[in-house]
């Protein structure tokens, strides 16, 4: 089971998408949820989504290393400088995944238990991410 999320740079969840199966294509499930992004906003992700470029809206993604060959040395240095801000997105990842029950098996029957599981989380972690006694706090 999937979900596609999307957070900002203070790893505030604004959207989560209905729990898909987990054979549904990345792409494919961005496609379906047609998001309208603010003009010249950057939207980061990971190469799951190749090829989904919303319209007016900047993609950030890595480069990925072609087979039996080299980056560039340019390519490299994007992805090193890519690599900072795209970690805000697996710690929303991870501060939503502090809900064990997200992280395993959830054996609840019913798609409907499972998002509501899952909306749940993500209402706990934004709870806590806008909490005033948060340790981390964003420049």
């Amino acid at each position: 089971m999937k979900n596609m999320t999307l957070c900002d740079s203070t790893q505030y969840v604004h959207f989560l998408s209905a729990t898909e199966n987990g054979r549904v294509h990345d792409k494919k499930l961005a496609d379906e949820y047609a998001l309208y992004l603010p003009a010249g906003c950057v939207l980061r992700q990971d190469l799951g989504l190749l090829g989904h470029a919303p319209a007016g809206v900047t993609v950030g993604m890595p480069h990925k290393k072609p087979p039996k060959r080299e980056l560039t040395f340019s390519q490299k240095i994007y992805n090193q400088l890519l690599s900072p801000l795209r970690i805000v997105i697996e710690h929303a990842h991870r501060g939503i995944k502090r809900l064990h029950m997200v992280q395993g098996t959830l054996r609840l029957r019913g798609e409907w238990m499972r998002y509501t599981v899952m909306v749940v989380a993500c209402g706990l972690h934004n709870l806590r991410v806008r909490s005033p006694h948060r340790a981390f706090s964003h420049p």
